[in-house]
């Protein structure tokens, strides 16, 4: 980029900061509306920054995070020229020769890419979607710009709670993965295996083929937007004949919920942006519906030594008269069997209301960003979790439980994993489509089962049993021990050799406040030692005229006059800061 692209590009961001009063707002989070048009006026890296602010809790108020989550990406689309520039320099064919048709206006357009309808030499329809060119340098120079901003923007006292060089590198990695179309197709190809006719849920076919970083060919899934549904309200016609409308939108918000659920505790493997625009609701003709089945596969695996044994089911039925179809596979997280399994110990520990164990399954799941008072940390999560002690189960909102866990976590300077905290974006994005679809629905009551299972499934019995037998001998062969221990410890305290070793709360601050007192104390000592000495020099002096000796304890009483003007300026400065927080 050049210096004269980066100079305009810089000037239109001050220009629109300054339009909607951007960083006053931001920072006295009000009028978030403008802020928002700000960010998408300024394009895709801003828009990111609002999607990924849009789950901090602990950071914006709650009408900034629910003005940011409605953040949309809306473009000028390329020509048809452009367009297939890109695709014949990107897979090194011409187009005439990998499509059979292909419609040269688009019919979507975001700030990524756009997406074309065309028809393959082999006769499937697909979608192609193609990435916009220079995009990708427009991005990276606007990160550029934001990391230079970065020293001056910390500068504003109300910025500090926000972690913006953290916020920088996760748009970062996000927006650099996005970019990456390959990686896109990849994604699409592992949803699909793990996915596609898993009850009523399907998936687009990935040509493999014809995919690379900027172009990306799939499988034409039909269907409208999942917001035409959430906008269908109960007295109007029903779609499906035999279907209530709102027992129709309930059944879709179980689907979208469950099969979330096995993404994430049964694949690792999850839709990390699952909005309405990236799901299509689809009704199926009475053709599609009469060959329409769906397979409900479960596997087993256990290890026996050496022997591994796997049992798999497969339950066929006739499938329901619709289908959920996903389109985009830009965001996606992956847990690994480590995080699954803390994050099953802190579902469960939630469903069970045991608050020794839901601390430590949220401290598992952590890592530490600065100093931790543990005794602090309990105080505040055992506080927050009493009001659920006498809830059903079925009344606890689970998002707004992890929500506050989060918000509490970062108050004591602990920073969930970057993969569980993608979850939690994910969980709130859908949780804002069960809310519209479903308001009744119990998101702990469908998660707690998967989790359970999660946890059966990956017992180790043999193991398990293995440990307890060995902590078992352990402790029979230490109990005879134990009255002779207790013994030689009244015998150690009996003859004055017992010691007892005390921590007390805080004790580096207590230490560094007892150092300052020390410190000014000893300044004190010291400034009534140059008065008197300047003083008795002062007093020695001769009367009718200046020499040496006056001159130095007049100097004296100048020194001692700056340290007590220090000292009362120091005091005021701490007096100041103490009043203000």
């Amino acid at each position: 980029m050049s210096k004269s692209t980066s100079r305009s590009r810089l000037a239109e961001i001050i220009k629109i900061f300054i339009k909607y009063n951007v960083v006053p707002n931001f920072v006295q989070q009000k009028n978030p509306e403008q802020v928002k048009t700000a960010f998408e006026e300024l394009g895709p890296t801003f828009i990111k920054i609002g999607q990924m602010l849009s789950v901090r809790d602990d950071l914006l108020s709650t009408k900034f995070t629910k003005t940011f989550k409605t953040l949309q990406d809306s473009v000028p689309s390329d020509s048809y020229l452009t367009v297939k520039k890109t695709i014949e320099s990107e897979l090194d064919l011409l187009i005439e020769d990998i499509f059979e048709e292909f419609t040269k206006a688009p019919f979507a357009s975001a700030s990524m890419g756009q997406a074309h309808h065309a028809k393959l030499k082999n006769g499937d329809t697909v979608v192609v979607k193609v990435q916009h060119p220079n995009i990708a340098e427009e991005i990276m120079l606007d990160l550029q710009l934001f990391e230079r901003a970065l020293p001056l923007i910390k500068y504003i006292p109300e910025t500090s709670v926000v972690d913006l060089n953290g916020v920088l590198q996760e748009v970062r990695r996000s927006l650099t993965n996005e970019l990456d179309f390959f990686k896109e197709s990849k994604n699409g190809v592992l949803f699909y295996e793990k996915n596609d006719h898993w009850q009523e849920i399907r998936s687009p076919k990935i040509y493999e083929a014809f995919c690379s970083k900027k172009v990306i060919v799939m499988e034409a899934m039909p269907g409208e937007n999942l917001n035409h549904l959430m906008n269908i309200t109960a007295d109007e016609p029903p779609l499906i004949e035999g279907y209530d409308n709102q027992q129709l939108k309930q059944s879709i918000a179980k689907l979208l919920v469950e099969n979330f659920m096995k993404q994430v505790f049964d694949d690792g493997f999850f839709h990390a942006d699952p909005h309405p625009g990236n799901i299509l609701f689809h009704l199926l003709t009475p053709d599609e519906l009469s060959h329409s089945q769906t397979t409900e596969t479960k596997k087993r695996q256990k290890e026996f030594h050496s022997i591994s044994v796997t049992a798999t089911s497969r339950i066929t039925k006739q499938a329901a008269p619709y289908t959920l179809n996903y389109i985009d596979f830009g965001m996606m997280g992956q847990l690994s069997l480590t995080l699954r399994q803390r994050l099953t110990e802190a579902v469960i520990a939630l469903y069970t209301k045991d608050n020794y164990r839901i601390e430590k399954a949220v401290l598992r799941l952590c890592q530490q960003e600065g100093s931790f008072d543990e005794s602090n940390f309990h105080q505040e999560l055992a506080t927050f979790l009493e009001q659920y002690t006498d809830s059903p189960i079925e009344e606890i909102e689970i998002q707004e439980v992890f929500t506050q866990i989060v918000v509490i976590c970062h108050q004591n300077n602990l920073q969930f994993d970057r993969d569980i905290t993608l979850l939690l974006k994910a969980f709130s994005t859908l949780e804002g489509v069960i809310r519209v679809l479903d308001p009744e629905m119990s998101l702990m009551e469908i998660a707690t089962p998967f989790a359970q299972n999660y946890f059966f499934t990956h017992l180790e019995i043999e193991e398990t049993l293995k440990k307890t037998g060995l902590d078992l001998l352990s402790g029979l062969k230490t109990a005879p021990k134990l009255p002779q221990q207790l013994h030689h410890l009244l015998e150690i305290w009996t003859s004055g050799q017992g010691k007892v070793n005390l921590e007390i709360k805080k004790q580096e601050d207590l230490l560094s406040r007892i150092e300052n007192m020390v410190n000014r104390i000893v300044f004190g000592v010291i400034l009534a030692a140059l008065i008197v000495g300047a003083s008795l020099l002062v007093q020695a002096a001769p009367d009718d005229r200046f020499n040496v000796i006056s001159i130095l304890g007049i100097c004296t009483y100048a020194i001692a006059a700056l340290v007590i003007i220090f000292l009362a300026i120091d005091s005021l400065i701490q007096l100041y800061k103490k009043r203000k927080k």
